[in-house]
């Protein structure tokens, strides 16, 4: 199962890498896709050095899909890095960076068995590793959007392109959340229908704001929608029924929607899909995993301790990853403009 959830995984990568072209720089086809595949390389390196270390005991079935994992939540990290000016050598930094200081931490107190609790004690439940990659990659992204910056010409994809890319997209990311038991069991025929429950639910409440608002469905909607489906149940697959499933992505899909299309609006930056659909979505799923979980949340027990830590470890993991890459970003793009200021003085 691990080398299956490891490929399942680096589909969904791939496919992220073409569904996201039209918010990264404009340029030749494989280039953006090798620089894409980098950026990835330094959340699985990153991974496989400090994991490593700071887990010595860890399982292997667990260890490398939790690599190609950061891989995905690199990737998503230096999304807007790249859309708003920064060069190779900057993004891949702040790629290696950014993993080394939340990815790699959050993934440890997310997956590892051998982590007693978070900080103030909380032990929020994830199963397939959305706070580590959706809910911190979209807040690093939200951290270089806050910063501003100079904007550059975006890429387009033909409709053939994107739809295999989202169906590419769609099929990794529920084989890996029945992946993430690492066995096939009595559970995995509900998660593979939940993955897709909560998808077609994501898509449903994306576009039903976007036709209120806009009055248009496009394959981008259908693709954020879907996207938004899939994070929300990412945290708790096993713990939903279908019909919780499909509450969470219509409502992670709507209020994605809503968020998204203001930010979008305002500030022409197409780079805020990635904040709505994994930031805005995967914080909705986890939070409302505290609520519907079956035999666990509130519905069920009436307690609000699960709730509690469901919120809070959000709140800490966006909180951290935003101020982290707020630094990241001010620190590399103040040094690269001094380099790059000195190598114009220097033949003068």
């Amino acid at each position: 199962m691990s080398v299956g959830s490891m490929l399942a995984i680096a589909l969904v990568l791939v496919s992220l890498a073409v569904v996201d072209a039209r918010m990264l720089p404009a340029a030749p086809w494989v280039r953006s896709i090798l620089l894409s595949l980098a950026c990835a390389a330094t959340g699985i390196v990153s991974w496989l050095i400090l994991g490593s270390l700071l887990l010595p005991d860890v399982t292997e079935p667990l260890f490398l899909p939790v690599a190609v994992l950061g891989g995905v939540g690199s990737y998503l990290a230096t999304i807007a890095v790249r859309a708003a000016g920064g060069g190779v050598v900057v993004t891949l930094v702040f790629g290696l960076l950014w993993s080394l200081l939340v990815y790699v931490p959050t993934a440890i107190r997310t997956f590892s068995s051998f982590v007693p609790s978070w900080s103030l004690g909380i032990l929020p439940i994830d199963h397939g590793g959305s706070l580590p990659v959706n809910v911190a990659a979209g807040a690093a992204a939200l951290g270089v959007l806050l910063c501003g910056g100079s904007r550059v010409k975006t890429a387009t994809i033909s409709r053939t392109t994107g739809l295999l890319g989202v169906i590419g997209l769609c099929s990794g990311w529920i084989v890996w959340l029945a992946g993430a038991e690492f066995a096939v069991d009595e559970v995995s025929p509900s998660i593979l229908g939940n993955g897709v429950v909560g998808a077609v639910g994501g898509m449903v409440g994306w576009l039903v704001v976007q036709r209120i608002r806009h009055r248009s469905v496009t394959l981008n909607s259908v693709a954020a929608g879907l996207i938004c489906g899939l994070v929300a149940v990412t945290a708790g697959a096993p713990l939903f029924t279908p019909v919780s499933a499909a509450a969470s992505g219509i409502l992670a899909g709507a209020a994605a929607c809503v968020f998204t299309l203001a930010r979008v609006g305002k500030s022409r930056r197409q780079q805020w899909y990635v904040v709505g659909t994994h930031l805005i979505a995967g914080a909705v799923g986890v939070v409302l995993l505290g609520l519907l979980a079956t035999n666990m949340g509130f519905v069920f027990t009436g307690s609000v301790a699960l709730i509690q830590d469901q919120v809070v470890g959000t709140l800490i993991v966006a909180a951290y990853s935003t101020a982290v890459s707020v630094g990241l970003w001010l620190a590399l793009r103040s040094l690269a403009g001094v380099v790059k200021r000195r190598g114009v003085a220097s033949p003068a």
